[in-house]
């Protein structure tokens, strides 16, 4: 009996569940895809008043990335995965701190938050990690099928194994 084949998800090719298998991924057939590039922007803050949700600086829609926040200007400014931030000295999120880079590796659909008590100019390079979306897409892609045998009803059993009984020596 042939071992099952798991089929491909988005940039992920199907590949065979045989153990006893090498596989290897398929080089991307596209060069340069958008969620593949590196982005460079300058962000400029706005003056948010307490209370108000914090401006979104990263919206998380990469599967991982490298974000790098670079403060250009005098600030305070404080940035955060909550979009209540303020004010800035309240200890909610990670202040920055002027041409001090700061990085984090995000997953998706952790956004990142920015709050400024004046208009300030920060750099942000954002760099994917395709190789890391690899590897949690095979993960996944080996977890649910196990997570599924979980959740299975029970099989019913008519019997029960009984072992057969040994003569005494006495």
């Amino acid at each position: 009996m042939k071992p099952p084949t798991r089929p491909g998800q988005g940039k992920i090719p199907e590949f065979s569940l045989d153990r006893h298998v090498a596989q290897a991924p398929t080089p991307a057939d596209t060069p340069g895809a958008g969620e593949n590039r590196i982005s460079i922007t300058t962000f400029f803050t706005q003056v948010v008043p307490v209370g108000s949700p914090a401006q979104l600086i990263y919206n998380a829609d990469r599967m991982w990335a490298k974000v790098t926040l670079t403060l250009r200007t005098a600030g305070p400014v404080a940035v955060g995965q909550l979009d209540q931030l303020g004010p800035v000295g309240s200890g909610k999120g990670q202040e920055l701190q002027t041409d001090v880079p700061l990085s984090f590796t995000i997953a998706k659909g952790n956004p990142l938050y920015v709050v400024a008590s004046s208009v300030n100019s920060i750099s942000v390079v954002i760099e994917p990690y395709p190789w890391l979306e690899t590897i949690t897409g095979l993960t996944t892609g080996m977890v649910r099928p196990a997570q599924a045998a979980v959740a299975a009803p029970p099989v019913a059993r008519t019997g029960m194994f009984v072992p057969p009984s040994r003569p005494s020596k006495l």
